[in-house]
């Protein structure tokens, strides 16, 4: 008879057993949920220096409270089995998200979660780095495994509800005290700092993928038809081709033409007066999937709801259905839903060798498709609308996004973990991303000027900004009402040939001067694109946020 040496797991496991109570377990993991919300602590500290308030025992209260809120939730899951599958779950994600919010100050909420959603394995393995997967392993699924392998002893079942109920008690007790003693500050607290939820592991995350399924179910409505008898009304019969680029975390502070420091777009500041620069633009959201599918509805950023949105047409559907040619160049994992109607090309799934690397491509690889369809235009007899959704600028990988011939300021922050590069390096690298947008965008408008006989025009603006470390801060997706300038401040610019001045009576220094001096969002391109292909006025269009109609002068 032969037997079988036990592996290394099963000696690990069996070396590493234990056993305890389950309100002593309880007690454990509401310690390693106390300790694992180390954010919190840091921003109610930051609230009290910013506020000039000293300090007092409110601020030595909160973990207390969270470590009495957390012994109470888990009380009440300690299900027998169950409670084996849903606490280890709890804390290998809570890991992962409390790594985010320490080292980048990412807030987790429904808008967060639904990036994550839509974000390409190109995208996300860009986020993984040694240090993110050694914490989610050290501090996530090491503690999940120890729980998994403890043994719960438990009493007579008649004395185990009595401890429960005792643990329970005692856990309210503990609050109602912290609550007594401070209510008006915690109150006062909450009123000023409405986001902070979003950094409180477990529950942020809980309460976005609750959220997420509420949306979700409310979502399941009929597709709504927007403006259902769309036309254009043409005043000539100039072909008309509007591109559109739709840039990818490119911040307005970094813009050379708004005066940066580095002349980061010494391409189109050598257009001079050609190209039209809005220094002054606000983004819809934060993040891509708010703010993309935002951009193109008739909604405003005050009413969008992208869930909503889903259900019902936007700007393409409207422009297709009036009878023009649209067509969606993606080359940043998705349109979000923007093209779901329209012809789309997926520059990814082309994946060109000589642009792409490891499922993400730089904006360059857009071009031949680009020639493609402005190659076809005249052959449609058809008014055209083409949109390049670009990479632009997206982090973490910044040294990604250009080629080494735009690497002209440095040193250079060329890794993953930007929070190990220094503030020059890591700024450095961001604005040769900008160089390489500026290009891209030179490139885009020099293909469309060849074609003098059309009215044509390129219009380029960010879907958000990024933040590159100031106060602690980095990436985006901070929650839109807290979110620093640098997250919501975008650079936009538009370019119209001459053909187009000519005929559609466009007075170029008006809207030069409103450029610089006037404030405008994401808000006016829906209503603007509207206007510039010639559509009949419905109840969709508002000539109040069309950017060129306060600049245009009668048609002779």
């Amino acid at each position: 008879m032969t037997t079988t040496k036990p592996n290394f797991f099963a000696k690990f496991f069996k070396k590493f057993k234990f056993s305890t109570n389950q309100q002593l377990l309880n007690a454990l993991v509401a310690l390693y949920f106390t300790l694992l919300n180390y954010t919190v602590y840091v921003k109610v500290l930051q609230f009290y220096a910013n506020s000039n308030t000293s300090l007092d025992a409110f601020v030595f209260s909160v973990p207390f409270f969270i470590f009495f809120a957390c012994y109470l939730i888990f009380t009440v899951l300690a299900l027998p089995f169950v409670h084996k599958v849903i606490v280890p779950l709890l804390m290998v994600i809570s890991s992962a998200v409390s790594y985010n919010s320490i080292f980048f100050d990412v807030y987790f909420n429904r808008d967060m979660l639904t990036n994550i959603m839509q974000t390409s394995v190109g995208e996300s393995s860009r986020l993984l780095t040694l240090p993110f997967v050694a914490w989610i392993v050290f501090l996530g699924i090491i503690p999940a495994l120890l729980y998994i392998n403890t043994q719960i002893k438990y009493r007579v079942w008649w004395r185990e509800i009595l401890w429960r109920l005792g643990a329970g008690a005692l856990s309210v007790a503990g609050i109602g005290v912290i609550a007594m003693l401070f209510y008006q500050d915690y109150a006062s607290f909450g009123r000023n700092n409405l986001a902070i939820k979003h950094q409180i592991v477990p529950t942020n995350f809980v309460a976005a993928s609750l959220s997420k399924y509420r949306r979700y179910k409310q979502g399941k409505i009929p597709h709504q038809v927007i403006s259902p008898n769309a036309t254009q009304v043409k005043t000539n019969n100039n072909r008309k081709v509007t591109v559109m680029i739709v840039g990818e975390t490119t911040r307005a502070m970094n813009w050379g033409l708004n005066g940066y420091t580095h002349q980061t777009t010494p391409l189109l500041a050598k257009r001079g007066d050609e190209i039209v620069n809005f220094n002054k633009v606000t983004s819809c959201n934060t993040f891509t999937a708010g703010s993309v599918p935002c951009m193109f509805s008739h909604l405003p950023r005050t009413e969008f709801d992208a869930d909503k949105a889903e259900k019902q047409d936007n700007l393409l559907d409207i422009i297709q259905r009036a009878g023009v040619n649209v067509l969606w160049i993606d080359n940043d994992a998705g349109c979000k839903g923007v093209c779901n109607r329209v012809p789309t090309i997926d520059i990814t799934q082309l994946n060109p060798p000589e642009f792409c690397h490891n499922g993400e491509c730089k904006d360059n690889a857009i071009l031949p498709e680009l020639d493609k369809a402005l190659a076809k235009v005249d052959s449609l007899n058809k008014d055209t609308l083409i949109i390049l959704h670009t990479i632009g600028s997206h982090g973490p990988t910044y040294f990604e996004r250009y080629s080494p011939e735009f690497r002209k300021f440095t040193p250079t922050c060329d890794t993953n973990e930007i929070q190990k590069c220094s503030n020059e390096q890591l700024v450095n690298t961001y604005d040769n991303t900008i160089l390489y947008v500026d290009q891209f965008i030179n490139e885009v408008i020099h293909r469309v000027e060849k074609h003098e006989n059309w009215e044509s025009s390129v219009i380029y603006t960010s879907d958000h900004g990024e933040s590159l470390g100031e106060n602690g801060v980095y990436l985006h997706s901070t929650p839109y009402d807290i979110a620093p300038a640098t997250q919501t401040h975008v650079p936009m610019v538009m370019w119209f040939s001459k053909a187009w001045r000519a005929n559609e009576g466009i007075d170029h220094a008006c809207l030069l001067n409103n450029a610089k001096t006037k404030e405008f969002s994401h808000d006016n391109i829906f209503s603007t694109i509207f206007g510039a292909m010639d559509m009949k006025v419905d109840e969709t269009y508002q000539a109040d946020l069309d950017i060129l109609s306060g600049c245009k002068k009668p048609k002779t």
